[in-house]
């Protein structure tokens, strides 16, 4: 788990009791068998620790526990044994909204049952011991990278080999039994995603290969016309005047191409702030 390197311990505590109420794996504070490690390194902006303490005290999380939101630093543990040894150790019981959704679904993800030596490693997934084959103490893996690439269930994976064992072939540009049944299964899964987010029909569907490229669609239809109105007045655009309108916090992928769309139409590029005491968008 990794923190700002400004984040109090008491801060460090709760996001770790979080993180491990999330992933399913109770977190022994104090203890040399914990599987959690806390990382701490310098980040330029402070709104990671703001969003954390308000994450904190969110409806989210079922039981609030005491944690200070100052920026000072937690050097005296002296002072911080002495307030919690007149205290419950809230993380002992902390638990989130939910939080047995992780562990129900965790084995349909084989991935997660990796592993790590003491070199960072993989090594072969062997359940019955905690060791590897030098005896040292094993890493499982926690993954939290899933907006940049996620991982798959059992249910995908199989769902993808079946396709590709018994159907695999082009969609909508075959007469033969192959093409029409991967055909049917395409559109399928566009009427189960249509009906899942409440859309009118399939034809509002696109399947694209990821967040990135569904934003330079989106963008670049938007500004084809470069300004000027459209042959079919029913079409969008973007014209000089027009305002685009995202936030301060937004990853490159969802800034860039509104720049170049801004610079191709004539139109204005205007960012929403973020709230340093809030974490919020004001």
């Amino acid at each position: 788990l990794i923190f700002p390197s400004t984040m109090s311990s008491k801060q460090a505590v709760a996001a770790a009791a979080i993180a491990s109420t999330i992933l399913g794996n109770p977190l022994q504070l104090g203890s040399s068998s914990s599987s959690l490690s806390v990382v701490a390194f310098s980040l330029p902006s402070h709104h990671y620790r703001n969003y954390a303490s308000t994450f904190l005290k969110s409806s989210a999380v079922s039981e609030s526990p005491s944690v200070s939101t100052d920026n000072s630093d937690d050097g005296d543990d002296d002072t911080d044994k002495t307030n919690n040894s007149n205290s419950k150790s809230w993380w002992k019981d902390f638990q989130l909204k939910d939080s047995t959704l992780a562990p129900s679904v965790i084995n349909d993800f084989p991935i997660l049952a990796t592993s790590f030596d003491a070199d960072g490693k993989i090594i072969s997934p062997t359940p019955s011991s905690d060791a590897d084959s030098d005896g040292k103490q094993k890493k499982r893996l926690v993954y939290l990278d899933s907006a940049a690439t996620s991982q798959k269930p059992n249910a995908v994976t199989s769902a993808l080999t079946a396709y590709y064992e018994h159907a695999n072939s082009n969609v909508h540009r075959g007469a033969h039994a192959l093409s029409r049944e991967a055909t049917e299964q395409y559109e399928s899964a566009r009427d189960k995603v249509a009906s899942f987010i409440n859309a009118n029909s399939r034809n509002e569907i696109v399947f694209t290969s990821g967040a990135t490229e569904a934003i330079n669609l989106v963008a670049t239809a938007l500004s084809s016309t470069c300004g000027q109105p459209p042959k079919n007045a029913r079409d969008l655009y973007l014209t000089k005047g027009d305002e685009i309108i995202i936030t301060e916090s937004e990853h490159h992928s969802n800034i860039v191409p509104w720049q170049m769309v801004a610079e191709r139409t004539g139109a204005v590029l205007k960012y929403v702030p973020a709230c340093a005491a809030t974490g919020g968008f004001d």
